[in-house]
């Protein structure tokens, strides 16, 4: 592959991804949805998986790709799929002790995880652009979302944090272990880790929970959000496999940006000050990233 291949392929990449923090952000408007037509957390998360690999069984062959994975690749994508379920379902655990802001912020740690992972593994120090941004994206959330009468809560700290540090390693772990692989069959091997572990919770927890109303219209919700989760994860491991793991995971910064956004035009929510302050803090912290580190080699290459 030329210079050129690879410099297109990496700013495909670097749209899959925020166009994954797009479909992420209508996913997490329309989950209280679901959530109001009775449906647990546990549950839409295990729809969700199970929705992702109800799609990947019809579109894999109907794009050429086969269901199989080298059993190398096989490894590390069920591998990734269990971080990212653990970091789903921490997440969601988290809303139980902390006010949502927290949550956030805590969990939009993991773009600054997934760099510091990467550089660890390639024996350099991240730039000082890179952590300059990083840390702004970070702080331009804080802003947005707000910390109104936060009470800090051990445990909700913990399962914020164990939902940062598994998307940092599912993310981090396709970039440096499944490049060579499809993503779209990484995705697939991804959703089957997901439905077992959800599966698993569910099982000793007995958390499951639908709607107890009737018609469609009950369901309807639930359907939009694995619709919007599945576009999601099919862009954002693809922008992994294309644009490395690190721009993808600076990228999703937008992610409560949009939400933001959405939630004020589709449910009415106020578009305060620091809102907006806080919005174009890390709609400014991507820019500057992705324009310093545009001409640079996106792949990361390991040191032996």
């Amino acid at each position: 592959m030329t210079i050129t291949q690879t410099a297109l392929k990496a700013r495909f990449g670097i749209i899959l991804a925020g166009a994954a923090a797009l479909t992420l952000a209508i996913n997490d408007v329309s989950v209280p949805f679901s959530y109001a037509r009775g449906f647990s957390p546990p549950t839409v998360v295990l729809a969700r998986f199970a929705f992702l690999l109800a799609s990947l069984v019809i579109l894999l062959p109907v794009v050429g790709l086969s269901y199989r994975l080298p059993k190398a690749h096989m490894r590390h994508a069920l591998g990734s799929g269990v971080a990212t379920a653990i970091a789903t379902l921490g997440l969601l655990g988290s809303f139980a002790y902390l006010p949502l802001g927290l949550a956030v912020v805590i969990l939009y740690t993991f773009p600054i995880l997934t760099a510091l992972l990467e550089s660890v593994y390639t024996r350099r120090l991240p730039g000082m652009v890179e952590c300059a941004c990083l840390i702004a994206a970070l702080a331009g959330i804080g802003i947005a979302v707000g910390f109104n009468d936060v009470a800090i809560a051990p445990m909700g700290i913990l399962l914020a944090t164990i939902a940062a540090l598994g998307f940092a390693v599912s993310i981090f772990w396709n970039s440096i272990k499944l490049r060579t692989a499809d993503g779209t069959v990484v995705t697939f091997y991804i959703a089957i880790a997901g439905i077992v572990t959800v599966a698993l919770y569910l099982a000793v927890t007995g958390n499951f929970r639908v709607t107890s109303q009737s018609g469609f219209s009950a369901w309807l919700p639930l359907l939009v959000t694995c619709f919007f989760f599945t576009l999601s994860f099919l862009a954002m491991f693809k922008a992994v496999e294309f644009a490395g793991g690190a721009p993808t995971a600076m990228l999703l910064n937008l992610e409560p940006v949009f939400a933001i956004g959405l939630a004020s035009l589709l449910l009415g929510e106020d578009l305060t000050l620091a809102r907006v302050v806080g919005s174009t803090l890390v709609i400014g912290a991507v820019v500057v990233s992705e324009i310093a580190r545009k001409g640079k080699d996106v792949a990361v290459e390991p040191v032996g």
